[in-house]
């Protein structure tokens, strides 16, 4: 194929138009360029539409050529139906054909020749008017595990269970107690309360939060709580429901959301429902086969040989395909999602979103819609959400009826290998705008941006883990402390919601649970840390365009990424007024060279650098690890 040249790349206007994501019954262009000596030849692109088990193949039409470059054509609409289709091109002639497809399996943009069914790009067609709520899009998100945050008074310990630890000093180390074969048996405690955070709340506050994302706080034996054993009662040691509800208002006096972690994907074996213990007041499933709580679960061998998450015995696994089990979490007026609405919970991450169904995710957010159309419904997912695959069925996370937001853990992977330097910013690039052409604007807006949370390493942890060995004690330190610096502000300028795992925010660190979720260092923290997330959610919070802005990525070299953000007129790319702006952010991410930069628009425009506070020139030097931050001036 030597005398074929080829070109394609979704990323780009003149091949694919409209970018990215489109709605249901938009127009799309299609385009490929052709470079051959060939002159008896043909172009079709084929189209697999997911949802109607059909395929399209379509011959493209020659928009401009010569006698050996051409531009072919084909003008495709949308289904009225939201699915994924996926495409590429096939270049007969003679009696023979080859194929074009994506260059990479698992990302977008160029393309590359095959000889069989290539890679086929992504188009997510999604329901027309899909909004997420406006202030989520604003938003910035502080998430607490609930007993290492703060507590406040004295530790009840008679609230506690026969089976748990309770810590004497709140700066002990977090530890699992297992049997022989790995089982927890005891669970380890620092007394955290919700009246705890209701004290923190102005802490809290000055870091520009407007959400607050709590892991589980219903009744449980575990001190992580993902083992529900009553969803309608606060966890005796957090506190009360009038506990929550004061949590609740404090919160709203300063415009601050309360988010609950909804675990309905399985219960606590100790639990009302199972009550494998026997310590609660109720005939459970694992007790009785008359047990109301008996079709809820799956049991192989009753009672002991039973379905559950991950093989994990002290999680049985509900059936949400169960009328019962339906009526329970949402349908019933006195339904978990029911009950907590009347109490002033309005917004859900949902915990292992691929083990929930579909039909599961919308009853649910039709339910919050209804009561609060500005609710929001996040999930826990960990890969691309518009094409996630569970259990061999393609999830409809994005497509308008289930999620407003997912966790955005590839993103979060994206930044910790580029700044560790395990891919270069061509890669990075790529990544990033596969992402952003899979997901749907509003989705893509609205996802939560993540360094840390209670299921991986904190940030300053992964970062000491790559960081290379020719740096020792304190130039080590240094060096994270600018990392940190570099991938936080970037985080936070980036389209979506920022979040903070507490603690990140004045130098925890941790590696996998339960280091991860260390006590907050109340009285010892990195004050200089602090002092710059309090100062990048301050500029995020100030501009627009920071937020609802435009974007562009631009890849300078493989150690260099230039990000803009703009609003060039007076609204945003939601159509929202909004104030004018235009930002570029600029990282060099390598440890020892020192990079010089021109930025662009050397046309009277006028740059301001945020950080050393002065005007500055088109050409900047930029420190090895260091990030810089300007804004346009009149």
């Amino acid at each position: 194929m030597t005398n074929w040249k080829i070109k394609h790349n979704s990323f780009q206007a003149i091949y694919r138009h409209p970018f990215g994501a489109l709605p249901v019954t938009t127009a799309l262009t299609l385009q490929i360029a052709i470079n051959t000596t060939e002159s008896n030849y043909s172009v079709y692109v084929h189209l697999i539409y997911e949802k109607e088990d059909k395929q399209e193949v379509l011959r493209m039409e020659e928009k401009t050529g010569n006698h050996s470059s051409h531009l072919l054509t084909a003008h495709i609409t949308m289904p009225n139906q939201p699915q994924l289709i996926w495409y590429y091109f096939e270049i007969k002639y003679g009696d023979r054909s080859f194929f074009y497809g994506r260059k990479y399996s698992e990302e977008s943009g160029g393309g590359a020749t095959y000889p069989d069914l290539p890679p086929a790009w992504q188009i997510t067609v999604y329901k027309k008017d899909t909004q997420v709520p406006k202030w989520w899009k604003h938003a910035i998100i502080y998430q607490i595990f609930p007993d290492r945050f703060y507590r406040h008074g004295e530790l009840e310990m008679e609230k506690a269970s026969n089976h748990a630890l309770i810590h004497a000093h709140w700066d002990d180390e977090p530890i699992y107690i297992r049997d022989q074969v790995g089982n927890v048996i005891r669970w380890d405690f620092f007394g955290g309360n919700l009246k705890g955070i209701i004290e923190k709340l102005d802490y809290i506050q000055s870091l520009g939060v407007t959400v607050i994302y709590l892991n589980p706080i219903f009744k449980a034996e575990s001190n992580h709580r993902y083992d529900t054993g009553d969803y309608h009662k606060i966890d005796p040691l957090l506190g009360t429901i009038e506990d929550l509800q004061q949590l609740i208002e404090a919160a709203k006096k300063r415009n601050i959301e309360i988010m609950l972690d909804g675990v309905f994907n399985h219960t606590g074996s100790n639990s009302v429902y199972f009550n494998k213990k026997g310590e609660y007041h109720s005939v459970g499933a694992y007790q009785s086969n008359d047990s109301p709580y008996i079709d809820w679960y799956t049991f192989y061998a009753y009672p002991d040989h039973y379905e559950s998450w991950w093989g994990i015995n002290t999680l049985p696994t509900l059936q949400l395909d169960h009328g019962s089990v339906q009526q329970f979490l949402v349908d019933a007026p006195d339904s978990v999602i029911q009950f907590w609405q009347s109490k002033g919970i309005h917004h859900w991450r949902l915990d292992v979103a691929d083990e929930l169904t579909d039909d599961f995710i919308r009853k649910i957010k039709k339910q919050l819609k209804l009561v609060n159309p500005n609710a929001v419904l996040l999930g826990e997912v960990w890969e691309d959400a518009s094409n996630k695959v569970a259990y061999g069925k393609r999830r409809d996370y994005l497509l308008g009826d289930e999620l407003d937001a997912v966790m955005h853990y590839p993103l979060r992977k994206m930044l910790f290998d580029y700044i560790a330097g395990k891919c270069d910013a061509n890669r990075f690039v790529n990544q990033y705008m596969t992402i952003a052409e899979h997901y749907p604007k509003e989705h893509f807006y609205g996802t939560m941006n993540l360094l840390s949370s209670h299921d991986v390493e904190r940030m300053a942890t992964v970062l000491d883990n790559e960081l290379s060995p020719q740096f020792k004690d304190q130039a080590r330190l240094d060096m994270i402390d600018k990392q940190i610096r570099s991938i936080s502000l970037f985080l936070f300028i980036l389209p979506g919601v920022p979040s903070i795992y507490y603690g990140d925010e004045v130098g925890i660190i941790g590696g996998e649970d339960p280091a991860n979720r260390h006590p907050f260092p109340w009285g010892k923290e990195n004050n200089d840390r602090l002092e710059w997330f309090r100062k990048i959610a301050e500029i995020r919070n100030k501009y627009d365009a920071l937020r609802t802005g435009d974007w562009k990525i631009t890849l300078l070299n493989e150690d260099i990424i230039m990000f803009e953000r703009f609003i060039q007129s007076t609204t945003d790319v939601f159509g929202d007024r909004a104030e004018k702006g235009h930002f570029i952010f600029i990282m060099n991410r390598h440890l020892t060279d020192e990079k010089e930069v021109t930025l662009p628009y050397d046309n009277g425009m006028n740059w301001y650098n945020l950080f050393k506070q002065q005007k500055s020139s088109h050409q900047i030097r930029l420190e090895p690890m260091s990030c810089q931050l300007f804004v346009q001036q009149d």
